[in-house]
């Protein structure tokens, strides 16, 4: 993702870049609303579920250009972006100071050589440090936060909500495609850093 377009700037989405999308769509310039999961199990960009709460299916799901598609975009019509509830989790460039896990980096490519494309959290955090956040990274703001059994909820739309700790370093968002009413864009949770089944990422360009 570093190397695909030097010249605008290529990278990894950062946690507070995901942020950002996630708050223009839960205002008037968006679409103002919790975005509709992409349910389709092949993992195919920019579908839609039929209802709010449908998980896994490659048959109850509607493609991008469709009026049904446009809930799953971030403006509620097709110049948005797709993809920010289920779907595949996605990996953003945010961390805990320090710890590595899974991630095959080390920590001067972290602190020096990539500095510039990473959110660094506290060294200390674990999975209930919403306090830690960075202003605007879509994580601590939606409180008050809540458990039921046994997991971590945020209030606006009862979403996951884990925070990093020291075994699962790296954050991502968003959901998978079986979450059904738990995807969103406001779902984030803590994961490795290492591949895993259901997970991807999001490259950023800037523009010139």
């Amino acid at each position: 993702m570093y190397n695909y377009k030097r010249e605008l700037d290529s990278h990894m989405m950062k946690n507070t870049e995901w942020g950002a999308a996630a708050y223009l769509s839960h205002s008037k310039y968006g679409i103002n609303d919790e975005i509709r999961i992409n349910n389709n199990s092949n993992y195919i960009t920019g579908y839609a579920a039929n209802t709010k709460d449908a998980s896994g299916s490659i048959t109850e799901t509607q493609p991008y250009n469709t009026e049904t598609g446009y809930l799953a975009s971030t403006t509620g019509n097709i110049t948005g972006v797709y993809d920010m509830s289920g779907c595949a989790y996605e990996y953003v460039a945010g961390y805990r100071d320090g710890t590595l896990g899974l991630s095959e980096l080390s920590l001067n490519e972290i602190r020096n050589t990539y500095n510039k494309y990473i959110d660094v959290y506290a060294s200390n955090s674990t999975i209930t440090s919403y306090s830690k956040r960075i202003l605007g990274d879509a994580t601590g703001e939606m409180g008050p936060f809540y458990t039921l059994n046994e997991r971590y909820y945020n209030n606006w739309y009862n979403d996951p909500s884990e925070f990093v700790d020291s075994a699962r370093p790296w954050f991502a968002h968003g959901g998978s495609f079986g979450n059904g009413i738990y995807a969103g864009q406001f779902l984030f949770g803590k994961f490795t850093g290492g591949p895993f089944s259901s997970g991807s990422a999001r490259l950023v360009l800037t523009a010139q």
